[in-house]
Formats: structure tokens, sequence, C-alpha cells
């Protein structure tokens, strides 16, 4: 008997260790995020930027004619109200100081090409490039090692989101930064008050106007990047979980943002927008 209770105690005291080094190993990757976090700030947009990004993402809903637009075959059954197609405006000074700080950011790391933020959650990152799409799953923008990775643009994309198709990707992490908020866009009031997001790149300002979170497995179409616009939209709203009608032409550009989900096995929670660039008002 007194065997087993040592052996009983033995096996708690290496469950607890384990526990604990599993909490470590947990709080180091947090510590160095919250860090890595804190070292980029000087390139992130200020408060009272972000104030004015949030403020633009709130304008009145307005109906126009495109060229093409999607018909009512190709909408979801889950489609919502339309999104707004009026080209966006930001204040003269805001558009530039948003271009400065990701000049900034590019200069001091080149892999940088430009900022992502998404109103009302945490994503409000850098985004970053490589030569392959394996590099920053678990480096910093810096390049150090991080498990949480960076987000990053597809390596096939062109660095200046021209391609009319970009692919973003980030980690779901558990501690909810990165990309772990695109899931809550599969929930319809989550989707229709967040319209928006907004990107900036050296040379400009976007506005991302978005119409569509898809599921889809990990090899799906939606990431082969070169699809015709007129096979991808469609594409798209079939695998849409939550949708809205979007007028659009084939000269659009459109982003997709992409991260891990757990619907089955492989799947990806894809949040996908119009780039719409700003003007200045």
């Amino acid at each position: 008997m007194k065997k087993k209770t040592i052996l009983r105690a033995l096996a708690a005291v290496s469950a607890a260790a384990l526990l604990l080094g599993g909490a470590y190993l947990l709080t180091k990757d947090d510590f160095r995020l919250r860090l890595k976090e804190t070292e980029i700030k000087p390139y992130m947009p200020t408060p009272t930027i972000l104030a004015a990004l949030d403020e633009a993402s709130e304008p009145e809903t307005t109906t126009s004619i495109a060229a093409s637009t999607v018909t009512e075959d190709e909408i979801s059954p889950t489609t919502t109200s339309e999104i707004t197609t009026a080209s966006p405006e930001l204040p003269s000074e805001v558009k530039e100081q948003l271009i400065d700080s990701v000049q900034s950011l590019n200069s001091a790391y080149p892999d940088a090409i430009g900022w992502l933020y998404i109103p009302d959650t945490v994503i409000n990152y850098p985004v970053m490039q490589s030569g392959d799409n394996s590099y920053y799953l678990d480096h910093a923008y810096d390049g150090s090692p991080l498990k949480a990775g960076s987000v990053y643009l597809d390596c096939r994309c062109e660095g200046r989101f021209r391609n009319p198709i970009n692919i973003v990707y980030a980690h779901n992490m558990k501690n909810g930064s990165m990309f772990a908020q695109i899931t809550r866009f599969k929930n319809d009031s989550f989707f229709e008050s967040h319209k928006y997001g907004w990107l900036a790149t050296p040379e400009t300002v976007y506005r991302i106007d978005f119409f569509s979170l898809a599921v889809a497995d990990w090899h799906d179409e939606l990431y082969k990047g070169d699809t015709s616009i007129s096979e991808w939209i469609p594409h798209i709203y079939d695998r849409s979980a939550v949708s809205r009608e979007m007028a659009y032409t084939y000269d659009d550009r459109f982003v997709s943002l992409s991260t891990c989900s757990y619907e089955f096995e492989n799947a990806r929670n894809i949040l996908t927008g119009k780039l719409v660039e700003v003007k200045e008002a």
C-alpha cells in the first residue's frame, strides 16, 4: 500500500510538472507576442488615426450598379444585405500618416508590405511577405522566432496587392490574437456589424469591403489565386457560411484573410472583401 501511495504521489507530481511546464511555455509565448507588439508600436497607426478609421467604417449604405454583379443564383441562401460600393473618403492627413507609417515600417523591415486593421477586433498588425509561405508561420516581423508567427501575404502574390486575388494568412491563436477573431464572422450579427477593414501600403490606403466568410479545405480552389474572377466569385458564394451581395467589375481586386478552423480536418475560415482605394476628403 505504501508503495502504491508513493507511486500515486510521484504521478501527481509529474502531472503537475507537465501542467506547469505547459503553462510556462504558453506564458512565455504570450510574453514574446506582447513584447513584439510593444516593439512594433512606433510603426502602428496612432489612436487618433484608428479612431478616424473607426468613424469611416460606418458610412451610409448606398446602392450602385456595376458592369458585372453577382446573380441571384450565385448568392448563398444566408446572404444578408448589400454592401456599399461607394468610394470611401478619409481626411488627407489620415491617409498620408497611414502611408508614411507603412513606408517607415518597410524601410526598417523590408518584408513588411502593409498594415491591416479591422475595427472592433484585435486585428491590427503589419503584413509581411517572404519568398515562401512557411517562414512567417513561426517568425515575428523582425525575423525572431515566434510561435504565433505573423500576418503574411501569399508568396505567389504581387507585393503591393495588385493581383486580382490576394491571399493573407495568420494563425488562429488560442489567446485570441492574430486571426483568431476571423472565425467570429461566421456569426450573422457579428458579420453584419463588421463590414469593413483597412489596408495601408507604402503607396495608398484601401478599405476592405467584406462580403463573405467561407469555410473550405486548405487546398480548395479559393487558394489557387489564378482563377478568373468570373469563376472565383461564384465559388466563394458556394463555400460561404454567411455572405452579402456585392457589386463588382472584372477589374476589381480582392483580399482573402485565411486562418485554421475546426469544422472538419484541415478546415479553413476565409474572410473575403473587395479592395476599394481611399480618396482624400
